[in-house]
């Protein structure tokens, strides 16, 4: 049998109070993480979505044989 020291499905009817409140913080400190992870991907990925589109637009836009205005 092997003991997996970051698996939180064992049974925690034999810790303490503090152990449970340490438990229950780590708990929401790695659900708060993933939230904040997805949230910066998703700016980063709407933010490359746009200097990409603006990269390509300003390089098409740019012909050198046109004259100055």
């Amino acid at each position: 049998m092997q003991f997996d020291h970051l698996n939180s499905n064992n049974d925690d009817g034999l810790m303490s109070i503090e152990d449970l409140k340490a438990l229950r913080l780590r708990k929401k400190k790695i659900e708060s993480d993933k939230k904040a992870r997805k949230y910066i991907l998703e700016i980063n990925q709407r933010y490359r979505k746009m200097s990409t589109r603006k990269s390509n637009n300003f390089l098409r836009n740019i012909n050198p044989f046109n004259k100055a205005a």
